[in-house]
């Protein structure tokens, strides 16, 4: 069971927002801060599986962080607001009862 005080890690999500280059007139996509919420942050092991002679990425780290409606695998995430950036793989009510999200998160490259 998931108590408040095992979230010790600070999570930003970030979503993307198309603009127009007003110069030449080109598609560039910022990321705009959607929220900044506490989280457990739990890293897994980065390793690739062959699936149907293909390579599948697996998730990095996975997240625990109060449910919220507003997290879409759209997102991208960064740990503390600095470092790298993650996208989101998926996100999860794993219990079904709305009180806490799994989040899984990769690597951008």
């Amino acid at each position: 069971m998931m108590t408040i005080g095992t979230l010790r890690d600070r999570v930003t999500f970030y979503a993307p927002t198309p603009t127009t280059d007003a110069l030449r007139g080109q598609a560039i996509v910022y990321t705009t801060e959607v929220c900044d919420v506490a989280c457990q942050w739990r890293g897994l092991t980065t390793r690739e599986t062959l699936i149907a002679q293909g390579q599948e990425t697996i998730p990095a780290a996975r997240l625990v962080v109060r449910y919220r409606t507003d997290i879409t695998t759209q997102f991208r995430a960064q740990r503390g607001g600095a470092g790298p950036l993650y996208e989101v793989a998926s996100v999860n009510d794993y219990d079904g009862r709305r009180i806490w999200l799994d989040i899984d998160v990769m690597e951008v490259p």
